[in-house]
C-alpha cells in the first residue's frame, strides 16, 4: 500500500505541474492498480489540490487549465479500463454540461467539468455552441441532476434562459437544477431567467453543485 501512496501522489504531482506526458505514462506503469483508485487518490487530489490553489490566489487560470487538460486525459484512460472491467465510478450525480448557442469559447466550461468530475460527478460535456432542445434531450436521456450552462458573451447568456424555459416546457425543470457561469453572469441575471445558481469560477461551482444536490 505504501508503494501505491507513492504512485498515487506521483499522478497527482503530475497534473498539478501541468504535464500531460508524465501522467499518461504514470497511468500505462499503473495498469495494475484499481482504476478507481487512481482515479480518486491520484487524478481527484491533484485536480482538487490546484482547485484549492486557485481559490486561494496561489496560482493562476494558466496552471488550472492546465491542470484540468492534464485531469481530462488521464480520466478518460482511466474510464476506458474501469469499462472494460464490467465496474461503474460511483457517482454523486449526473450533470450535462456545456457552451450555450452561438459562443465557441470551451476553456472555462472545460475546467469545470474536470473539477466536478474530480469531485465524484459523472459529467457529460456536450462541448461547444449547444442548441438549447439538446441540453433538454441529453438532461432527459441521461435522467441528468443538473444542467450546467456556460458563455462568456453578453448577448449568447439570453440562450441560458432559452435553456430553462425548454425545461419547464418538457416537463423536467423541477427534477433538474440548472447552474450558469461566465464572466457576463451575474447573480441577478441568474434570478432574473430563474437559474438555482451561478458558478462564478471553477471551485465555486463545486461547490455550488454539492449545496444544489445535497452532497
Amino acid at each position: 500500500m505504501a508503494e501505491h501512496t507513492e504512485y498515487f501522489d506521483r499522478v497527482a504531482q503530475a497534473v498539478v505541474d501541468c504535464d500531460k506526458d508524465t501522467c499518461l505514462r504514470l497511468l500505462d506503469e499503473g495498469g495494475d492498480i484499481d482504476p478507481l483508485e487512481i482515479l480518486e487518490k491520484g487524478l481527484g487530489k491533484g485536480i482538487r489540490r490546484i482547485g484549492d490553489d486557485f481559490g486561494a490566489g496561489r496560482v493562476f487560470l494558466p496552471e488550472l487549465i492546465g491542470a484540468a487538460d492534464v485531469m481530462k486525459a488521464g480520466v478518460a484512460v482511466l474510464d476506458e479500463r474501469i469499462k472494460a472491467s464490467g465496474r461503474a465510478r460511483e457517482s454523486l450525480g449526473k450533470i450535462v454540461i456545456g457552451t450555450v448557442r452561438g459562443d465557441i469559447h470551451d476553456i472555462g466550461k472545460s475546467v469545470v467539468a474536470s473539477m466536478l468530475q474530480a469531485n465524484g460527478y459523472d459529467v457529460v460535456d456536450l462541448g461547444i455552441d449547444v442548441d438549447e432542445a439538446e441540453f433538454v434531450r441529453v438532461a432527459q436521456e441521461e435522467k441528468a441532476a443538473c444542467v450546467g450552462l456556460s458563455s462568456l458573451l453578453t448577448l449568447q447568456i439570453e440562450n441560458m434562459g432559452v435553456v430553462i424555459e425548454k425545461l419547464k416546457d418538457a416537463g423536467i425543470r423541477d427534477q433538474v437544477k440548472v447552474i450558469v457561469g461566465g464572466a457576463p453572469v451575474t447573480q441577478e441575471f441568474a434570478d432574473e431567467i430563474g437559474a438555482d445558481a451561478v458558478g462564478y469560477d471553477a471551485a465555486d461551482a463545486v461547490a455550488k453543485m454539492k449545496t444544489l444536490l445535497g452532497h
